[in-house]
């Protein structure tokens, strides 16, 4: 958790499809075009379409309702429609996002915020930015580049971002990667050229994720039986808990969970890069979380540098931290026992800086960077990974180009499928106090859809600032069972300070003897 409101997640994207039936043959042909135009394996002709324009392809968004000239022979990938298109060949990836805008953010201050990420001159050069007017509409174009990343095979290091304003709520980014310089005229001038809107004909399609079946994942025994046990289907509710001191001490934990009469199965704790070489506190960790019956909700983040370095995932990326993955994965392996690992938590919020938002509004640099990194993991030989994936519940900025479903690394990479939204309190300006139904229905109902694999509530927590902590705890207690595809919730117990230092947003488990009662009946019903 860091000092940043967290909110629950963006509206659910739903679609219907409505088939006709004139008589039984029509009726059967019907059927056999909707496979062949609606199904998953082929998206892209269902809500797109690409034709050959001699020199270029014209490129077709019936969901976002635009065309425009693209290169030759690009690959069209529809698979999250509902967010973004996707055009892509060996040494160029064009995504396209249509942002209608809420009413509190100018097309303006869209454009400034989406591109803040220069400021990080230390890995990104500004080289081209212009303002004009075509087809009777603003554009906004600004070109960029960054030092080829060596761990990332074909690294597009070139960019170019072109915003297209319509009317005063809507803008279309074209974001273009490349392998090689950008020029001003045929690098993408072409994309604008000929673009144009018209109204949407297709209602969006969202891609869902598919789980892999155990014994896929080569996993030893003991793994595989807690996967079983704490995140199989008939698996009821498990509570964990971050707790400051543990496991480095158990002082705390012990304390409070004598105080609620409930031993927390599941502990959350963090680690980052710590040096180049070797974290140094990894293996106690794991051994005194696994003495004392807990199994780690391990986290790894890269840390915020000096300004004026650049960023830390650039550096991972380039292979400057190969050594210190290395050992910590070689240490997880060795511990031979089960850890749910979760690497770049919140990679959709701008206070992470593994997020877009910081790094070329490319998502992609997210995703190299969390493959490498199991990659790593699996020379390691380390079969007691339980591999968990967790954006945060709202994305921060909330645009399209930065939604959490671009994020996502493949199937084969994400095992359990984390949530995280909180009670911020009213501590700072703008913030409202939100009950635990009205942060988790929403997001439960999105993600149920998008994903297969077993959830969890990687962690939360309620601020007293503004409301009634008890009473929240209470609902919370009371709605939480109803989501039967969460296995697991992990309380945050600590706070979020201010830039002065004091307490924002008290998230103690044990902040009132009532909270502490609250727990100790209510967890009571959770025991196997």
């Amino acid at each position: 958790m860091n000092d940043i409101g967290k909110y629950h997640a963006k509206t659910k994207i739903s679609r219907t499809i409505k088939v006709l039936s004139y008589g039984l043959i029509v009726g059967l042909l019907l059927i056999i075009a909707y496979a062949a135009d609606f199904g998953p394996d082929n998206n892209q002709n269902a809500f797109s379409r690409l034709e050959n324009m001699g020199a270029y392809d014209k490129f077709t968004n019936y969901v976002d309702g635009y065309s425009l000239n693209v290169d030759q022979n690009m690959k069209v990938d529809m698979s999250y429609s509902g967010v973004g298109a996707v055009l892509e060949n060996q040494n160029k990836r064009i995504e396209i996002y249509k942002q209608e805008l809420p009413k509190d953010v100018s097309q303006t201050a869209y454009i400034n915020y989406s591109n803040k990420f220069l400021s990080n001159t230390a890995n990104h050069v500004k080289e081209y930015e212009s303002k004009s007017i075509k087809n009777g509409k603003n554009v906004h174009i600004l070109q960029w580049s960054r030092q080829k990343l060596s761990r990332v095979e074909n690294d597009m290091n070139y960019y170019v971002s072109i915003e297209i304003l319509s009317g005063t709520r809507v803008v279309y980014t074209i974001l273009v990667k490349s392998t090689v310089p950008l020029d001003t005229t045929g690098g993408y001038q072409y994309l604008i050229d000929h673009f144009t809107t018209f109204t949407p004909t297709k209602a969006p399609y969202m891609r869902v994720a598919k789980s892999v079946p155990v014994e896929e994942r080569g996993w030893n025994q003991e793994t595989k039986d807690a996967l079983q046990t704490y995140f199989g289907k008939d698996s009821v509710l498990t509570w964990g808990i971050f707790e400051p001191s543990a496991p480095d001490d158990f002082t705390q934990l012990k304390h409070l969970e004598t105080s609620m009469e409930y031993e927390f199965p599941f502990l959350l704790n963090y680690t980052s890069f710590e040096n180049k070489y070797q974290h140094p506190n990894l293996k106690s960790r794991l051994e005194n979380a696994y003495k004392n019956h807990k199994i780690l909700e391990l986290t790894l983040q890269t840390s915020w540098k000096q300004e004026g370095e650049g960023n830390m995932v650039y550096d991972v990326l380039n292979g400057e931290y190969d050594e210190f993955l290395k050992d910590y994965a070689k240490t997880v392996s060795e511990f031979d026992h089960p850890v749910l690992f979760r690497l770049g938590n919140e990679m959709n919020g701008d206070w992470c800086p593994y997020s877009s938002y910081h790094t070329s509004k490319d998502t992609m640099i997210f995703k190299e960077f969390y493959r490498y990194v199991y990659q790593i993991f699996e020379e390691a030989k380390a079969d007691n990974v339980i591999w968990v994936w967790n954006p945060n519940g709202k994305s921060f900025p909330d645009f399209n180009w930065n939604d959490a479903s671009m994020y996502y690394p493949g199937d084969e990479y994400v095992d359990i499928v984390g949530l995280t939204a909180y009670n911020t309190g009213t501590y700072y300006p703008g913030e409202n106090w939100t009950e635990f139904d009205v942060l988790y229905d929403p997001l439960y109902a999105e993600y149920d859809k998008l994903y297969e694999m077993p959830m969890m509530i990687t962690e939360f927590a309620s601020s007293s600032v503004g409301g009634d902590k008890n009473q929240w705890i209470r609902n919370m207690f009371s709605h939480i069972k109803k989501y039967e595809n969460i296995k697991i919730a992990i309380w945050w117990d600590g706070r979020d300070l201010d830039a002065d230092g004091n307490v924002a947003r008290p998230y103690f488990i044990d902040e009132t003897p009532d909270i502490i009662q609250t727990f100790k009946e209510r967890l009571k019903t959770f025991k196997k």
